[in-house]
């Protein structure tokens, strides 16, 4: 029987502050929002309020496609606290088309699919209704064509 990791993993919500409000509220809208800053033009990750190579505080966020590369991962197989019941699971560095690369979780794959390499797309998940949007991937899935 084969692995598979699922969805349904828990998302402890962060405290939300003026710096980062914008990229919650676009979670909020399902959408994945980047940093952009203006003084060395460049997308950066994770959201917060100034540039980590300049230190510019001149940002705009723009929208992403979500899409990107598992760069490497990680099963997580003993965990503690809330997440000890949701192994094993998936943590991973993702490259997102945008330039970026970003930590999060993927989820709806089975350990066949699951490789450096694997196309992911962005999605967002809550545990409990009242939580936060969590960024978490899965894999991209090739549009079903019809036959003629």
């Amino acid at each position: 029987m084969s692995e598979y990791y699922a969805a349904g993993l828990p998302t402890p919500s962060p405290e939300v502050d003026p710096e980062t409000e914008p990229y919650w509220a676009a979670a909020e809208r399902g959408e994945l929002v980047l940093p952009h800053c203006q003084s060395c033009r460049r997308p950066f990750w994770y959201p917060r309020g100034f540039c980590p190579r300049c230190g510019g505080a001149d940002l705009r966020w723009s929208v992403s496609d979500g899409y990107g590369t598992v760069h490497t991962y990680s099963v997580v197989r003993r965990a503690g606290g809330v997440w000890a019941s949701k192994v094993p699971f998936v943590l991973a560095l993702v490259t997102l088309d945008a330039g970026v690369t970003v930590q999060a979780n993927v989820i709806d794959c089975s350990a066949e699919q699951l490789a450096i390499g694997l196309r992911v797309a962005a999605v967002f998940e809550r545990a409990e209704s009242t939580d936060l949007p969590v960024l978490r991937f899965a894999p991209l899935r090739e549009p079903e064509v019809e036959s003629p």
